[in-house]
């Protein structure tokens, strides 16, 4: 299985967080206090405000660890590139319990209207005309002698409602799996000329909304849906001529 360079769970509610505006800063004091206590010291060095200030961005050192917040939805993510340590599941999600423990415990969220898990993966392909190379083998159809930049797909597969029928994005209760595909050059973290990048992000929509003390374990369901696409998707790439990156 390919090696998961960087993860992250996320919360979206169901409407704007208009508060946050107001209760900002009570977060970002919530969670830096859990450093010496259930987090270590560094895990979060730097704070930052979005330029609306309806948001913040905590960040480790080395940018390992991230936790963005604002209006709109609430993400913790640990980037393992250039790191000794490897993806985890279990502590991550244990790390990120404590995380929104604290998180929730000032921000009472009542409405989660999404929950999702999101990782990237790096691989090698047999050309060093990376973006040609993808063209060919992912978009046939599109294959030309011209010589291609910065190419990358992106499609979503959600699953049926039950009545076999394709489901309302703003109503329905339903699983949705996001694949993208893109050349490394466009990563705007770690960029990487001559590499390929892969992410797949495995939403839950609810209907009804669901309270901030189940988001954790909703999450955790999620690990099951997201092991089956990662699997399909790595196999796929690796049938038409990719392999995973060495570093």
């Amino acid at each position: 299985m390919t090696k998961i360079q960087k993860f992250t769970i996320g919360v979206a509610p169901y409407a704007r967080l208009f508060r946050m505006l107001n209760l900002g800063g009570q977060i970002v004091d919530a969670v830096l206090a859990l450093r010496l206590k259930a987090l270590p010291e560094d895990f979060f060095a730097e704070v930052s405000m979005q330029a609306d200030h309806n948001g913040y961005r905590l960040i480790g050192q080395k940018g390992r660890n991230s936790l963005a917040f604002n209006d709109q939805s609430i993400t913790f993510t640990k980037d393992f590139y250039e790191s000794d340590d490897s993806f985890d599941f279990n502590k991550m999600v244990e790390q990120f319990r404590t995380i929104w423990g604290a998180v929730n415990s000032v921000l009472h969220l009542a409405d989660a209207r999404r929950v999702g898990i999101v990782a990237e993966s790096k691989y090698e392909v047999p050309s060093k005309a990376t973006s040609a190379w993808m063209r060919n083998k992912l978009s046939p159809a599109f294959a030309s002698d011209l010589h291609a930049e910065k190419f990358q797909l992106r499609f979503e597969d959600r699953a049926l409602a039950a009545d076999g029928l394709a489901p309302d994005p703003k109503k329905a209760d339903f699983i949705n799996t996001i694949y993208q595909i893109y050349d490394g050059e466009l990563d705007t973290e770690h960029s990487a000329p001559g590499y390929m990048y892969s992410t797949i992000d495995v939403q839950r929509y609810f209907t009804p909304v669901i309270a901030g003390k189940d988001v954790v374990d909703e999450a955790v369901k999620l690990k099951k849906h997201f092991d089956l696409a990662l699997k399909r998707l790595d196999t796929q790439l690796q049938q038409l001529g990719a392999s995973h990156a060495k570093k």
